[in-house]
């Protein structure tokens, strides 16, 4: 059995099967033989499926709908008739009959496909109305056990049956045409939801990238969506995800508007408003590059009295990290002028950890770029330590390509003490250990050789003074800043705006609108293709422009 059949043919669907038997035939010996032999027949004919090339579209359903005739068969060769899943099962205490009585319908005469199709239904049902379900019609539980089990109040259970049953019938009598083709967009094929973000976002970055997280949140992006209408949407049953809405509801990624129904708690526009916005906020930056880059090339002596090892440091390799700075200053000062006009009354924060931001491409979608794009891919990430003298910050400000996605490890816990002890003092005696590590970092382009010993290749500063900088770049720059900002807002408001939802504009007014000013992407781009300012690297792969050190 290969890894993908041991997935399907598991531990609990064994289990499922025998007492799905159990139920039918009313003894363990013949629960037994008839389960193997479901189990059985099902692996042979799942093989024969997909050596044809057509393994079964919707799994379970084919899965139990084998089952059943199966069971018929059983029935018949030792000439019993079908035992009534509502036979054995008893009413509510409040007298309500079963799910099945709800239909009218017999169930010896159940046709294959809606057997299939109420197995599908089964599926849909949320958490607390599923495990409700199971209780009390599959381990044939009182309300009573089923509230001291549960830990919730006799009526409250009654009531999840009931809803159980309303959404069961509600599903059966929908045409099945209407749940094939009810957001199919995701049922068949994954979407690619693009996202970034900031602040505490890196530590929910992996979680965030698993696909079928991506398909909840594209889901729930424009409007509230049920359990059940996630599951219809991504075409996965709810106990397949419902422990990664509980992670996403609990770090507020998302929100519910309604009991159990839930909605994206950050902004997700359609990918190609977004290429649209960028290409259009593109060429309004570029044109300013050529200013930009020598005010920027100006400030160079400036800006070299708050860096603590600056004479160690040539001033094409430290543009590499004061093109950053310049950026987020004259970022900085058109959120300023925004402000001022901005018409969007909002708060002044989300009141979360993190920013984020979505855009979302559907697998019938093809994006289309109108106009050319000139820029650099590029993002940062800031690790904070704790050495035997300093507390410091290590910025990669181009956490990108063409560098080393490596160089986020080079500087770590085990060695941050070291690369300040050198810092401080170029000649200090190292271990045979320390000198091994000291090696690596001049491999990679941190430390250089000197006569004067190892010098650190990165550039240190206080923290308190890195506002200072901006600052100094901000009112600059503030002449440009002013010029391009109105332009600026009308690429986005046009673009962008139509897409967010009324209560997510502090969202937008704080971070989608900050992303837009941004000109990191052209500086560099710039930098390296036409003003010709940068130290280009002999190997992007071992060096260290771009990266910083701050001291707390």
């Amino acid at each position: 059995m290969n890894t993908q059949e041991a997935q399907l043919f598991d531990g609990e669907l064994m289990e499922a099967a025998y007492l799905w038997c159990y139920r039918h035939v009313s003894n363990t010996h013949d629960a037994e033989d008839l389960s193997q032999e479901i189990l059985l027949e099902a692996i042979i004919s799942y093989r024969k499926a997909c050596g044809r090339g057509e393994p079964p579209a919707a799994f379970y359903p084919w899965f139990w709908g084998l089952a059943q005739n199966r069971l018929r068969l059983f029935y018949r060769a030792r000439k019993k008739q079908a035992v009534l899943l509502g036979a054995s099962v008893g009413e509510l205490s409040d007298g309500e009959p079963s799910y099945f009585d709800l239909f009218d319908i017999d169930e010896a005469l159940v046709a294959e496909e809606e057997r299939a199709r109420l197995t599908l239904e089964l599926s849909l049902l949320s958490r607390i109305q599923r495990e409700c379900v199971v209780l009390y019609y599959l381990q044939n539980r009182s309300v009573k056990e089923i509230a001291a089990c549960l830990g919730i109040p006799e009526g409250t259970v009654k009531s999840r049956l009931f809803d159980a049953r309303k959404n069961l019938k509600k599903g059966m009598e929908e045409p099945m045409e209407n749940n094939e083709t009810k957001n199919k967009r995701l049922s068949y094929a994954p979407a690619d939801l693009n996202m970034c973000g900031c602040n505490d976002i890196p530590s929910h970055w992996h979680f965030l990238q698993d696909t079928m997280v991506k398909q909840i949140l594209v889901a729930c992006a424009y409007e509230g969506k049920t359990v059940r209408e996630i599951a219809e949407a991504i075409g996965v049953a709810p106990v397949y995800f419902e422990d990664k809405i509980d992670y996403l509801l609990k770090h507020r990624f998302i929100k519910e508007t309604a009991p159990s129904t839930f909605i994206d708690d950050f902004p997700v526009v359609p990918q190609q408003a977004d290429v649209d916005m960028q290409v259009a906020a593109n060429a309004i930056h570029l044109a300013t590059m050529p200013r930009v880059t020598a005010i920027i090339r100006d400030l160079l002596p400036e800006a070299r009295k708050l860096i603590l090892n600056e004479g160690d440091l040539s001033d094409g390799y430290l543009l590499w990290f004061l093109y950053v700075r310049a950026a987020w200053g004259m970022n900085d000062r058109m959120m300023e002028l925004y402000k001022e006009v901005c018409p969007h009354k909002v708060a002044d924060d989300n009141g979360k950890p993190w920013r984020l931001y979505g855009r979302v491409t559907y697998p019938d979608e093809q994006i289309v770029q109108h106009g050319e794009y000139k820029g650099m891919c590029w993002s940062n990430m800031h690790y904070h330590f704790r050495t035997a003298k300093h507390s410091i910050t290590v910025a990669n400000l181009y956490e990108a390509e063409p560098f080393s996605m490596s160089r986020d490890t080079l500087i770590t816990e085990g060695n941050a003490n070291l690369v300040m002890r050198l810092w401080e003092d170029p000649r200090a005696e190292l271990t045979s250990n320390e000198q091994e590590t000291a090696a690596q970092l001049v491999k990679n382009g941190f430390l250089a050789t000197s006569e004067g010993g190892l010098r650190l290749n990165v550039p240190v500063l206080k923290w308190a003074e890195v506002p200072e900088l901006d600052k100094m770049y901000a009112e600059s720059l503030n002449g440009i800043a002013a010029e391009v900002v109105a332009a600026l807002i009308e690429a986005t408001d046009s673009h962008i705006l139509p897409h967010i939802r009324p209560d997510l504009l502090e969202e937008y007014v704080h971070y989608v609108m900050l992303l837009s000013f941004d000109c990191t992407s052209e500086i560099f781009w710039y930098g390296v293709n036409e003003g010709h300012d940068l130290e280009i690297p002999a190997d992007y792969e071992t060096s260290a422009a771009g990266m910083a050190i701050y001291i707390r």
